[in-house]
């Protein structure tokens, strides 16, 4: 399933292929015994989407996250570069794009902002504003000289030449429908979108959680998470109001799609693909 209809929002998954991480560095303070109850994670490595979202409203269409693109994540691809064509088995080209939300700055996120042209590096999503987090740009802007995060060079910082970045502090409406989710920890200023329309929800998580066992680990924080604690913390609250509002939840590492609910079996919180 593609997308799915949130009142009378509808949102479309899609996706610039797949990574793949050695489990044991990825989820450096587990031991294999914390891993033996989920036998789906037998194996010594874990398969990442790397996702996106487009949230189609009456007003806009919000591209939520741009992959990886040609960056390299130093890791093994399993498929790369294909979120334009994915767009467009969605119906929708890189002119449709009215916004792109970064829900944060690390490479796979932002990896599609920007395009190499002969005129030089040009918006991939030429009629599209894109936003991020202060909180974020503070950070990830005084790393901007070192080898690991010279890609912001590429892909955020000619965004604010071109006068086309956005950067807002803690809690903004996108649309009427679209609202954003402070989830700070993985980044320090990673954010959460919440989906709401007639009554009915939906939370993009980001990198707010990274596999689905974590809906019901809270307390797992994996490597790349800047601030583990905090991570926990917000991973946790979003579970919560995710298991209590009875939202949908779009995580964009989960298998693809990565539509679902989170839903009590036996007392534990469980992930449930839709």
């Amino acid at each position: 399933m593609r997308s799915v209809i949130v009142g009378e929002t509808e949102i479309y998954s899609v996706s610039d292929g797949k990574l793949r991480f050695p489990k044991k560095e990825f989820f450096a303070d587990l031991e294999e015994s914390d891993w033996r109850p989920y036998k789906d994670y037998s194996k010594e490595t874990i398969d990442l989407n790397v996702g996106s979202f487009i949230v189609k409203t009456k007003s806009k269409t919000i591209l939520i996250d741009t992959g990886l693109g040609k960056l390299d994540h130093g890791i093994l691809q399993l498929e790369k570069e294909t979120l334009i064509l994915d767009m467009s088995k969605s119906g929708f080209s890189v002119q449709d794009i009215d916004v792109v939300f970064m829900t944060h700055l690390h490479l796979d996120h932002v990896g599609t902002n920007m395009t190499v042209t002969k005129e030089g590096w040009k918006p991939t999503f030429p009629n599209a504003n894109y936003f991020v987090s202060n909180k974020d740009w503070k950070l990830f802007s005084k790393l901007i000289n070192t080898e690991s995060f010279k890609y912001i060079k590429e892909q955020v910082s000619p965004l604010i030449d071109l006068g086309l970045l956005t950067k807002f502090n803690e809690e903004i409406s996108l649309t009427n429908e679209v609202t954003t989710l402070p989830t700070p920890g993985h980044t320090p200023g990673h954010t959460s979108l919440l989906i709401s329309s007639k009554g009915e929800k939906a939370v993009i998580t980001g990198d707010a959680i990274h596999i689905p066992i974590q809906s019901s680990n809270t307390h797992w924080s994996p490597s790349p998470d800047r601030d583990k604690r905090l991570s926990s913390k917000s991973r946790e609250k979003l579970i919560n109001y995710i298991e209590k509002e009875h939202a949908l939840i779009a995580a964009g590492h989960f298998k693809f799609p990565g539509f679902g609910k989170i839903i009590k079996v036996n007392s534990k919180r469980t992930y449930i693909p839709t």
